[in-house]
């Protein structure tokens, strides 16, 4: 089902599925400057290195950056849903520890980049945290404190 948004300009509440090409059509435009464009070209970056592991995760959008109302929007935040039999001990190599660094992803990429295991706390968490609209967005755009918005599950 293709992205649509409310009369807010939003996703509604929820987390929508989305093809890459999808969220390049909906996201990735000139507004006011081509710093969407430039967000999207390193989060097709980070999803260049992430395919590199060969890990099988879901990779949720949420931010700013899907809320087309904001022209200019910081950074792109991820959740990064690894499987529910994830081995939070394993070794990481060197370019696996680079995809969920914090750190490294902020600097590189402009993306902040959330690890979750599916079905986890941290998961519901985070999902119910980026659905919540700061309240400098609310007041920004005539909404009400403790809007909600939707977020974005990238599906290939």
């Amino acid at each position: 089902m293709p992205l649509t948004f409310d009369d807010r300009g939003l996703l509604p509440p929820g987390i929508h599925d989305a093809t890459f090409a999808e969220i390049e059509a909906k996201f990735a435009r000139f507004q006011k400057s081509d710093h969407r464009i430039k967000l999207f070209e390193k989060l097709k970056a980070y999803l260049t290195e992430l395919a590199k592991t060969g890990w099988q995760c879901d990779v949720i959008i949420d931010g700013s950056f899907v809320m087309p109302p904001v022209d200019e929007p910081n950074d792109i935040d991820i959740i990064l849903v690894r499987p529910a039999d994830w081995d939070m001990f394993q070794e990481l190599r060197p370019f696996e520890y680079n995809v969920v660094s914090r750190k490294f992803t902020r600097r590189e990429y402009q993306l902040d980049v959330l690890p979750a295991i599916a079905g986890s706390e941290a998961e519901r968490q985070y999902r119910d945290f980026f659905q919540g609209i700061r309240i400098d967005r609310c007041e920004e755009f005539g909404l009400p404190a403790g809007s909600k918005k939707g977020l974005v599950r990238l599906v290939t």
